[in-house]
């Protein structure tokens, strides 16, 4: 790979609110950082660049759910870096990467949610599982899983562009708790497959030339949950094996990475 590192999705949720701390469902509802949530971020910031978890030179692109608590986030996690680094970041804000639309449970914790559902008759069968279930009055997993799926496509085409040109290219992702993870979860191609029928926004949901759109033939969407956690103010990293970006998985190392050079991940390995 003449010592370019296999390219990179930084997954990044966003620092504490007054709802994440006390557990309420946050989708539409647009809530600040919390002061500590302010400080999460700006030592997070300090401590993924200065130990060089992150090479600020490598990032390509960074993309943000539209909530003001995402984009706070990504001005707290750039703060330290000089102004002319952050000016070769591309920031795109896309309506793909905002959180589950909750409907009828914005604002509730699970237990109101499942006395909620309880009352109107609902799971006699089976307990509530949003992974499957989705939410009243909001987004069922089939509608989140489909604009997900269009944003793990851009990235990955993106990915695909910077390594055929040789350069190193991190990609981060702000965004939220639901959201992140079933990004992640379809990220590995968890969940089923399901063909579009024709469900492409019109127009696209992010407003950025140098972002080819890729227009789907599938998507995929969970059927339950991939026990995955990312509190608020976490990272995680995604990447690929054997540098073949049709080849998707998890860094498990997350952020702490070996030289290029040193990288296991020869193609001849499984």
């Amino acid at each position: 790979m003449g010592g370019v590192p296999t390219p990179r999705c930084i997954i990044v949720r966003h620092g504490q609110t007054e709802w994440s701390k006390s557990g309420q469902y946050t989708g539409l509802t647009d809530l600040p950082l919390t002061e500590y949530g302010v400080g999460q971020m700006k030592r997070t910031g300090q401590s993924i660049f200065r130990n060089k978890f992150i090479d600020p030179t490598h990032i390509t692109y960074i993309f943000s759910s539209p909530r003001k608590r995402a984009r706070q986030t990504v001005d707290l996690v750039l703060e330290t870096l000089p102004q002319e680094q952050k000016d070769r970041i591309r920031i795109v804000i896309d309506e793909d990467l905002r959180e589950w639309e909750y409907g009828d449970y914005e604002g509730l914790l699970t237990s109101q949610i499942v006395e909620l559902r309880k009352s109107r008759g609902l799971d006699k069968e089976r307990p509530w599982n949003i992974w499957r279930d989705g939410c009243e009055g909001g987004e069922s997993t089939e509608e989140f899983g489909l604009r997900l799926s269009r944003a793990i496509a851009r990235i990955q085409n993106l990915h695909k562009q910077h390594q055929k040109e040789g350069i190193a290219s991190d990609i981060m992702v702000f965004a939220h708790g639901h959201a992140l993870r079933y990004f992640a979860a379809l990220w590995f191609k968890l969940g089923v497959e399901k063909e579009c029928d024709g469900k492409q926004p019109q127009p696209p949901t992010y407003k950025d030339d140098t972002v080819p759109y890729v227009p789907l033939k599938t998507y995929r969407h969970l059927v339950d949950n991939p026990n995955f956690l990312l509190d608020a103010g976490g990272i995680g990293v995604l990447s690929y094996a054997h540098h073949n970006i049709d080849e998707p998985a998890l860094a498990l190392a997350g952020a702490f990475v070996p030289p290029p050079e040193e990288e296991s991940q020869h193609g001849d390995v499984i």
